[in-house]
Protein backbone atom coordinates (compact mmCIF):
# COMPACT_ATOMS: atom_id res chain seq x y z
CA UNK A 1 0.00 0.00 0.00
CA UNK A 2 3.12 2.39 -0.46
CA UNK A 3 1.55 3.70 -3.86
CA UNK A 4 -1.44 4.85 -3.15
CA UNK A 5 -3.91 7.99 -4.64
CA UNK A 6 -4.26 9.65 -0.64
CA UNK A 7 -2.84 12.68 -2.44
CA UNK A 8 -4.87 13.49 -5.60
CA UNK A 9 -8.11 12.24 -3.72
CA UNK A 10 -7.55 14.65 -0.95
CA UNK A 11 -7.59 17.32 -3.52
CA UNK A 12 -10.48 16.29 -5.14
CA UNK A 13 -12.45 16.44 -2.21
CA UNK A 14 -11.41 19.31 -0.78
CA UNK A 15 -12.01 20.78 -4.28
CA UNK A 16 -15.71 19.50 -3.96
CA UNK A 17 -16.70 21.22 -0.70
CA UNK A 18 -14.84 24.13 -2.40
CA UNK A 19 -17.56 24.19 -5.07
CA UNK A 20 -20.48 23.11 -2.83
CA UNK A 21 -20.04 26.02 -0.31
CA UNK A 22 -19.62 28.60 -3.23
CA UNK A 23 -22.71 27.15 -4.71
CA UNK A 24 -24.75 27.99 -1.63
CA UNK A 25 -22.70 31.24 -0.68
CA UNK A 26 -23.07 32.74 -4.20
CA UNK A 27 -26.14 31.77 -5.06
CA UNK A 28 -25.31 29.12 -8.10
CA UNK A 29 -27.41 26.18 -8.36
CA UNK A 30 -25.24 24.14 -10.51
CA UNK A 31 -22.47 24.35 -7.58
CA UNK A 32 -24.95 23.17 -4.72
CA UNK A 33 -25.37 19.80 -6.55
CA UNK A 34 -21.63 19.29 -5.78
CA UNK A 35 -21.72 16.35 -2.60
CA UNK A 36 -19.80 18.20 0.19
CA UNK A 37 -21.17 15.82 2.79
CA UNK A 38 -19.72 12.88 1.21
CA UNK A 39 -16.82 14.70 0.63
CA UNK A 40 -16.07 15.07 4.29
CA UNK A 41 -17.38 11.95 4.93
CA UNK A 42 -14.24 11.11 2.90
CA UNK A 43 -11.92 12.88 4.69
CA UNK A 44 -12.26 11.86 8.06
CA UNK A 45 -12.21 7.85 6.16
CA UNK A 46 -9.14 9.10 4.65
CA UNK A 47 -8.08 10.45 8.15
CA UNK A 48 -8.95 7.38 9.97
CA UNK A 49 -6.41 4.96 7.45
CA UNK A 50 -3.44 7.85 7.60
CA UNK A 51 -3.58 9.01 11.27
CA UNK A 52 -4.15 5.48 12.75
CA UNK A 53 -1.36 3.90 10.84
CA UNK A 54 0.96 6.92 11.63
CA UNK A 55 0.80 6.16 15.32
CA UNK A 56 1.25 2.82 15.30
CA UNK A 57 4.22 3.35 12.93
CA UNK A 58 5.31 5.27 15.40
CA UNK A 59 3.67 5.39 19.16
CA UNK A 60 6.15 8.07 20.47
CA UNK A 61 3.65 10.14 22.21
CA UNK A 62 5.86 13.51 21.80
CA UNK A 63 6.54 12.95 18.23
CA UNK A 64 3.02 12.00 17.53
CA UNK A 65 1.84 15.19 19.36
CA UNK A 66 4.22 17.45 17.72
CA UNK A 67 3.22 16.22 13.79
CA UNK A 68 -0.40 16.45 14.06
CA UNK A 69 0.02 19.81 15.63
CA UNK A 70 2.13 21.63 13.17
CA UNK A 71 -0.25 19.65 10.66
CA UNK A 72 -3.06 21.49 11.49
CA UNK A 73 -2.56 23.97 13.68
CA UNK A 74 0.01 26.93 12.12
CA UNK A 75 -2.28 27.19 8.64
CA UNK A 76 -5.30 27.18 11.06
CA UNK A 77 -3.65 29.98 13.42
CA UNK A 78 -3.03 32.39 9.77
CA UNK A 79 -6.53 31.67 8.50
CA UNK A 80 -8.20 32.79 11.78
CA UNK A 81 -5.88 35.48 11.82
CA UNK A 82 -6.20 36.80 8.58
CA UNK A 83 -9.90 37.23 8.66
CA UNK A 84 -9.70 38.68 11.86
CA UNK A 85 -7.37 41.42 10.38
CA UNK A 86 -9.44 41.78 7.43
CA UNK A 87 -12.60 42.10 9.29
CA UNK A 88 -11.47 44.90 11.36
CA UNK A 89 -10.12 46.72 8.02
CA UNK A 90 -13.91 46.90 7.41
CA UNK A 91 -15.50 47.87 11.13
CA UNK A 92 -16.70 51.49 11.20
CA UNK A 93 -15.26 52.54 14.37
CA UNK A 94 -12.76 52.06 16.76
CA UNK A 95 -10.23 48.84 17.53
CA UNK A 96 -10.82 48.93 21.34
CA UNK A 97 -14.97 48.23 20.37
CA UNK A 98 -13.89 46.36 18.03
CA UNK A 99 -12.67 43.62 20.25
CA UNK A 100 -15.62 44.50 22.13
CA UNK A 101 -18.16 43.94 19.75
CA UNK A 102 -17.57 40.35 19.06
CA UNK A 103 -14.44 39.99 17.78
CA UNK A 104 -12.35 39.34 20.92
CA UNK A 105 -14.32 36.43 21.33
CA UNK A 106 -14.16 35.42 18.20
CA UNK A 107 -10.13 35.01 18.16
CA UNK A 108 -10.43 32.95 21.12
CA UNK A 109 -13.28 30.93 20.64
CA UNK A 110 -11.85 30.01 17.50
CA UNK A 111 -7.98 29.54 18.18
CA UNK A 112 -9.32 26.94 20.62
CA UNK A 113 -11.54 25.03 17.74
CA UNK A 114 -14.32 26.66 19.53
CA UNK A 115 -15.78 28.06 16.49
CA UNK A 116 -19.34 27.44 17.15
CA UNK A 117 -19.69 29.84 19.67
CA UNK A 118 -18.32 32.88 17.71
CA UNK A 119 -18.65 31.97 14.08
CA UNK A 120 -18.91 35.65 13.01
CA UNK A 121 -17.11 38.70 13.03
CA UNK A 122 -18.43 42.12 13.81
CA UNK A 123 -19.79 43.95 10.49
CA UNK A 124 -18.19 41.35 8.38
CA UNK A 125 -20.21 39.46 5.76
CA UNK A 126 -23.74 40.89 7.24
CA UNK A 127 -24.85 41.59 3.98
CA UNK A 128 -24.11 38.33 2.46
CA UNK A 129 -26.32 35.34 2.83
CA UNK A 130 -24.79 33.95 5.83
CA UNK A 131 -22.64 35.77 8.11
CA UNK A 132 -19.89 32.89 8.80
CA UNK A 133 -16.74 33.81 8.29
CA UNK A 134 -15.88 29.99 8.00
CA UNK A 135 -18.07 27.57 7.97
CA UNK A 136 -15.43 24.51 7.72
CA UNK A 137 -13.89 24.72 10.42
CA UNK A 138 -16.87 22.64 12.09
CA UNK A 139 -14.91 19.42 10.47
CA UNK A 140 -11.29 20.66 12.11
CA UNK A 141 -12.24 20.15 15.85
CA UNK A 142 -13.91 16.63 15.05
CA UNK A 143 -10.32 16.05 13.14
CA UNK A 144 -8.43 17.40 16.21
CA UNK A 145 -10.69 14.84 18.86
CA UNK A 146 -9.74 12.15 16.55
CA UNK A 147 -6.28 13.00 17.11
CA UNK A 148 -6.75 12.67 20.75
CA UNK A 149 -8.67 9.55 20.87
CA UNK A 150 -6.28 7.47 18.70
CA UNK A 151 -3.49 7.56 21.59
CA UNK A 152 -6.23 6.42 24.00
CA UNK A 153 -7.95 3.67 21.74
CA UNK A 154 -4.82 1.81 19.61
CA UNK A 155 -2.06 2.62 22.66
CA UNK A 156 -4.12 2.15 25.81
CA UNK A 157 -7.33 0.04 25.11
CA UNK A 158 -5.53 -2.22 22.47
CA UNK A 159 -3.47 -3.76 25.55
CA UNK A 160 -6.95 -5.94 26.35
CA UNK A 161 -8.39 -6.40 22.45
CA UNK A 162 -6.65 -6.46 19.48
CA UNK A 163 -6.44 -3.66 17.03
CA UNK A 164 -8.63 -5.26 13.95
CA UNK A 165 -11.68 -6.10 17.13
CA UNK A 166 -10.81 -3.05 18.80
CA UNK A 167 -11.58 -1.06 15.38
CA UNK A 168 -14.88 -2.71 14.78
CA UNK A 169 -16.30 -2.32 18.23
CA UNK A 170 -15.41 1.74 18.32
CA UNK A 171 -17.30 1.76 14.48
CA UNK A 172 -20.24 -0.38 16.42
CA UNK A 173 -20.36 2.25 19.29
CA UNK A 174 -20.30 4.92 17.08
CA UNK A 175 -23.17 3.41 15.11
CA UNK A 176 -25.02 2.74 18.87
CA UNK A 177 -24.20 6.64 19.47
CA UNK A 178 -26.09 7.99 16.07
CA UNK A 179 -29.39 6.39 16.77
CA UNK A 180 -29.27 7.36 20.20
CA UNK A 181 -28.53 10.58 19.67
CA UNK A 182 -31.11 10.65 16.73
CA UNK A 183 -33.78 9.26 19.30
CA UNK A 184 -32.93 12.28 21.78
CA UNK A 185 -33.45 14.91 18.81
CA UNK A 186 -36.82 13.44 18.03
CA UNK A 187 -37.98 13.14 21.58
CA UNK A 188 -36.63 16.20 23.26
CA UNK A 189 -36.14 18.74 19.95
CA UNK A 190 -32.48 18.72 20.57
CA UNK A 191 -30.62 19.93 17.54
CA UNK A 192 -29.46 17.79 14.63
CA UNK A 193 -26.37 18.71 14.37
CA UNK A 194 -25.49 16.68 17.46
CA UNK A 195 -25.01 14.43 15.22
CA UNK A 196 -22.39 15.70 13.25
CA UNK A 197 -20.09 15.73 15.83
CA UNK A 198 -17.52 13.32 16.99
CA UNK A 199 -19.68 10.20 18.49
CA UNK A 200 -21.44 9.72 15.24
CA UNK A 201 -18.34 10.80 12.63
CA UNK A 202 -16.00 7.99 14.65
CA UNK A 203 -17.87 5.47 12.26
CA UNK A 204 -16.30 7.34 9.23
CA UNK A 205 -12.99 7.44 11.00
CA UNK A 206 -12.60 3.96 12.10
CA UNK A 207 -13.99 3.33 8.29
CA UNK A 208 -10.43 4.65 7.48
CA UNK A 209 -8.51 2.50 10.23
CA UNK A 210 -9.89 -0.80 9.50
CA UNK A 211 -7.86 -0.30 6.18
CA UNK A 212 -4.25 -1.06 8.16
CA UNK A 213 -6.24 -4.40 9.14
CA UNK A 214 -8.63 -5.79 7.27
CA UNK A 215 -8.04 -7.46 3.69
CA UNK A 216 -10.13 -5.38 1.52
CA UNK A 217 -8.84 -6.92 -2.01
CA UNK A 218 -12.09 -7.99 -3.50
CA UNK A 219 -12.97 -4.25 -4.13
CA UNK A 220 -12.22 -3.63 -7.70
CA UNK A 221 -11.99 -1.10 -9.93
CA UNK A 222 -15.00 -1.86 -12.24
CA UNK A 223 -17.04 -1.20 -8.64
CA UNK A 224 -17.36 1.76 -8.74
CA UNK A 225 -20.09 1.44 -11.70
CA UNK A 226 -22.42 1.09 -9.61
CA UNK A 227 -20.74 2.34 -6.48
CA UNK A 228 -20.91 5.37 -7.14
CA UNK A 229 -24.51 5.81 -7.88
CA UNK A 230 -25.07 4.15 -5.26
CA UNK A 231 -23.32 7.03 -3.29
CA UNK A 232 -25.63 9.45 -3.67
CA UNK A 233 -29.10 7.25 -3.31
CA UNK A 234 -27.83 6.13 -0.21
CA UNK A 235 -25.70 9.76 1.17
CA UNK A 236 -28.62 9.94 3.79
CA UNK A 237 -28.70 6.66 5.42
CA UNK A 238 -25.54 7.19 7.82
CA UNK A 239 -24.34 3.19 8.08
CA UNK A 240 -24.91 2.54 4.27
CA UNK A 241 -23.41 5.74 3.28
CA UNK A 242 -20.54 5.29 5.19
CA UNK A 243 -19.53 1.75 4.16
CA UNK A 244 -20.41 3.60 0.22
CA UNK A 245 -17.93 5.92 0.73
CA UNK A 246 -15.48 3.83 2.31
CA UNK A 247 -15.12 1.34 -0.50
CA UNK A 248 -15.18 4.31 -2.72
CA UNK A 249 -12.03 5.83 -1.29
CA UNK A 250 -10.44 2.19 -0.95
CA UNK A 251 -10.58 1.77 -4.52
CA UNK A 252 -9.61 5.39 -5.82
CA UNK A 253 -6.80 5.37 -2.98
CA UNK A 254 -5.18 1.72 -3.48
CA UNK A 255 -7.26 -0.29 -6.00
CA UNK A 256 -6.97 2.30 -9.56
CA UNK A 257 -3.67 3.22 -10.99
CA UNK A 258 -1.96 6.02 -8.99
CA UNK A 259 -1.78 9.35 -10.14
CA UNK A 260 1.22 11.33 -9.00
CA UNK A 261 0.92 14.88 -8.04
CA UNK A 262 3.59 17.07 -9.11
CA UNK A 263 5.38 18.29 -6.33
CA UNK A 264 5.43 21.78 -7.86
CA UNK A 265 1.63 21.64 -6.82
CA UNK A 266 1.96 19.85 -3.38
CA UNK A 267 -0.83 18.61 -0.86
CA UNK A 268 -2.83 21.58 -1.38
CA UNK A 269 -5.59 20.13 -0.17
CA UNK A 270 -5.66 21.16 3.02
CA UNK A 271 -4.89 25.22 2.29
CA UNK A 272 -8.38 24.40 0.00
CA UNK A 273 -10.13 23.68 2.47
CA UNK A 274 -9.29 25.91 5.12
CA UNK A 275 -9.19 28.90 2.71
CA UNK A 276 -11.87 28.54 0.60
CA UNK A 277 -14.66 29.45 2.55
CA UNK A 278 -13.69 33.21 3.91
CA UNK A 279 -12.61 33.77 0.41
CA UNK A 280 -16.07 33.32 -1.37
CA UNK A 281 -17.58 35.12 1.45
CA UNK A 282 -15.05 38.23 0.12
CA UNK A 283 -15.57 37.99 -3.43
CA UNK A 284 -19.33 37.60 -2.04
CA UNK A 285 -19.28 41.05 0.00
CA UNK A 286 -17.61 43.02 -2.88
CA UNK A 287 -20.03 42.17 -5.45
CA UNK A 288 -17.82 39.97 -7.89
CA UNK A 289 -20.69 36.86 -7.97
CA UNK A 290 -23.32 39.79 -9.93
CA UNK A 291 -21.13 38.08 -12.64
CA UNK A 292 -21.61 34.39 -11.59
CA UNK A 293 -18.55 33.48 -13.99
CA UNK A 294 -16.16 36.44 -12.86
CA UNK A 295 -16.63 35.47 -9.07
CA UNK A 296 -16.38 31.87 -9.80
CA UNK A 297 -13.36 32.10 -11.68
CA UNK A 298 -11.54 35.01 -9.54
CA UNK A 299 -12.56 32.87 -6.34
CA UNK A 300 -11.11 29.00 -8.42
CA UNK A 301 -7.53 31.56 -9.02
CA UNK A 302 -7.36 32.94 -5.62
CA UNK A 303 -8.00 29.96 -3.33
CA UNK A 304 -5.60 28.22 -5.86
CA UNK A 305 -3.25 30.09 -4.74
CA UNK A 306 -3.43 31.06 -1.44
CA UNK A 307 -3.48 27.02 -1.11
CA UNK A 308 -0.41 26.51 -2.95
CA UNK A 309 1.64 29.52 -1.14
CA UNK A 310 0.46 27.68 2.20
CA UNK A 311 1.47 24.78 1.26
CA UNK A 312 4.97 25.87 -0.28
CA UNK A 313 5.94 28.57 2.29
CA UNK A 314 4.46 27.35 5.68
CA UNK A 315 3.15 23.73 5.66
CA UNK A 316 5.48 21.63 3.90
CA UNK A 317 8.31 23.80 6.09
CA UNK A 318 6.37 22.28 9.49
CA UNK A 319 6.10 18.63 8.18
CA UNK A 320 9.00 16.35 8.71
CA UNK A 321 8.33 14.19 5.82
CA UNK A 322 8.31 13.32 2.22
CA UNK A 323 5.43 15.05 0.70
CA UNK A 324 4.73 11.54 -1.01
CA UNK A 325 4.43 9.58 2.49
CA UNK A 326 2.92 12.57 4.42
CA UNK A 327 0.07 11.41 7.01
Amino acid sequence: MNKNNFDILRIVLATTVFYAHMGVLAGIDLLKNFPSGIAVQGFFIVSGYLIVKSYLRNSNITTYVKSRFFRIYPLYFIVISFCFIISYFNYSSSFYNYMNDGALKYLISNYFFANFLAPSLPEMFTENGMSAVNGSLWTLKIEVMFYISVPIIYGFFNRYINNYALTVLIAVISIVSYYYIEYLVEKYGFSSSLNHQLPSMMLFFMIGAIFNFANLSFLKDYHLIFLIPLLFWFKDIYILSALLVGAFVYIIAFVIKPIKVSNKIGDVSYGIYIWHFPIIQIFVMYGFFENIYIGFTLSTITVALMATCSWHFIESKLVHKPFNSKT
